[in-house]
């Protein structure tokens, strides 16, 4: 875990367990799931405006990927950048989430596969690492 990194967002990513948890929100009336957190239920059957907090961690399955070849501007910027894979993941909690993948080739990644929520430094702010979410092959998980 990087327990010295500070994430990018942290209301939106949680570095403080044992894996990197996203935060998402649960509707406590009909259990809508929602990333990034939402402000009210979007289900038009539910309406309500009662949410809580829901982790999104464990394992997804790839949906879709593309590959960067550009550099992204200085919030989000990788030091060293070079060029990465970006990519949809269904979440076992019903929410596709998308994030950078790394670990394997981009040429190795394929739909379906099995992929590992994770927290990857990016940057450095002063002396303090700056992380955000991504995802790693799961057999690339040690």
């Amino acid at each position: 875990m990087t327990d010295t990194a500070k994430p990018v967002v942290p209301e939106v990513l949680d570095l403080s367990g044992d894996a990197a948890a996203l935060t998402g929100s649960r509707c406590t009336a009909c259990g809508a799931v929602y990333y990034p957190r939402a402000a009210g239920c979007r289900n038009p059957e539910c309406g309500s405006g009662a949410l809580e907090p829901e982790p999104i961690v464990g394992y997804g399955v790839l949906h879709s990927f593309t590959v960067q070849r550009y550099q992204p501007p200085s919030l989000f910027g990788m030091d060293p950048w070079s060029p990465y894979a970006i990519a949809l993941v269904d979440m076992p909690q019903g929410v596709r989430v998308m994030g950078i993948v790394a670990g394997r080739h981009m040429q190795d990644l394929q739909i379906g596969m099995r992929l590992s929520l994770a927290s990857q430094v990016i940057a450095q702010d002063g002396e303090q690492p700056v992380a955000t979410h991504m995802f790693v092959p799961a057999d690339d998980r040690s």
